[in-house]
């Protein structure tokens, strides 16, 4: 059976992060034309950040770029050297706002219009403010680098414009990780957790009520029309149904609730607009929850400090055996015989 999957081009993003990452990556003298070609990009000014790419390839390209630095937290480091004014229009929008949950407002209503791959929410509970966010297109494990590289930047950005030192009660990240917590709760000053079924962003009513520096009333009336104007231009394709499955099994893999009914409850839809929409797609649940499995697989592999029955685990198996039995279903090989391999290859 042919399994479509959404067009790698689609969703987009500014290429900022992209040219953060090049300006670090020639610092150190690190090649940096091999790791573009790489993850597919070409060579392009990015010292534009305007420039669009595949929000997959950024997010391949700053898995690569960690890779070449030897620093697992490189996007955290990268975030923390960056001016977020950089951004452009986003920034000065959310810049000019009263309060800073004004500003979280105004941030993830607009964010589209520099990814186009994330999908945030935000949600007022008595006594903090919830940012919720979600990926649509790409797969959470092979952009976790780009996850950390913006949630630092929020950070960062908050810290500058309200001129206080802003820490969340409580970040929570989708993908997994194993090195390096102890960096991230330095940076965000409180606790961060990661392999999530869903990502969070946590303040108190508190934080969420500080006035901004930059308060400029005058500038957001100016420029909130030319952000609903880019914002509509933005639209993910809507053939990235497939990768909206394939990101909510991945959350709840660890958790063993990869029930297509859960799935369909957490997308919003039933079990049969669940099969239909992916069939369309020319692939069935099953297939999706297998491939999952077999591309995250691939990279916890990579991963010395994970087990196997560790990796078991996080794949939704109950024993090892059945993990060893299931990967070699997938690849004709034993976990074992691939390990140490510095990056195997994504699977088709």
């Amino acid at each position: 059976m042919n399994k479509a999957t959404p067009p790698k081009t689609l969703p987009t993003v500014a290429g900022f992060a992209v040219g953060c990452a090049i300006a670090a990556l020639r610092e150190q003298g690190v090649p940096v034309r091999p790791l573009l070609e790489k993850v597919g990009l070409s060579q392009p000014d990015f010292s534009v950040p305007q420039r669009r790419v595949s929000a997959a390839a950024q997010g391949e390209f700053l898995e690569v770029a960690a890779e070449a630095m030897s620093d697992t937290a490189f996007a955290l480091h990268l975030a923390e050297r960056c001016d977020p004014r950089e951004i452009g229009l986003l920034f000065y929008v959310a810049s000019a706002a009263k309060t800073f949950g004004e500003a979280l407002t105004l941030f993830a209503r607009y964010f589209r219009i520099v990814n186009e791959s994330v999908r945030f929410a935000l949600s007022r509970q008595p006594e903090r403010l919830i940012v919720e966010f979600n990926l649509v297109g790409v797969s959470q494990q092979r952009v976790k680098q780009n996850t950390e590289f913006w949630l630092a930047l929020i950070i960062k950005a908050a810290r500058e414009v309200t001129g206080r030192d802003v820490a969340p009660i409580k970040v929570i990240c989708p993908h997994t990780r194993e090195e390096n917590q102890e960096e991230f709760e330095r940076f965000f000053g409180c606790p961060v957790e990661f392999g999530a079924a869903l990502g969070q962003l946590i303040f108190s009513n508190e934080t969420a009520a500080l006035p901004m520096k930059t308060e400029d009333p005058h500038l957001l009336e100016l420029l909130q029309p030319f952000c609903e104007q880019a914002e509509k231009s933005r639209n993910t394709s809507a053939d990235s149904f497939r990768a909206s499955v394939e990101n909510v099994v991945e959350r709840l893999l660890p958790h063993a609730q990869t029930e297509a009914k859960k799935v369909a409850e957490m997308l919003g839809i039933s079990v049969g607009a669940l099969s239909r929409k992916l069939a369309k797609e020319g692939t069935t649940f099953v297939e999706v929850v297998d491939q999952v499995r077999r591309s995250l697989a691939l990279q916890y592999l990579v991963e010395p400090s994970f087990t196997l029955t560790q990796i078991a685990w996080l794949l939704g198996y109950q024993r090892p055996t059945s993990f060893k039995q299931a990967f070699r279903r997938w690849t004709g090989q034993s976990p074992s015989a691939i390990r140490g391999k510095k990056r195997p290859p994504w699977p088709i």
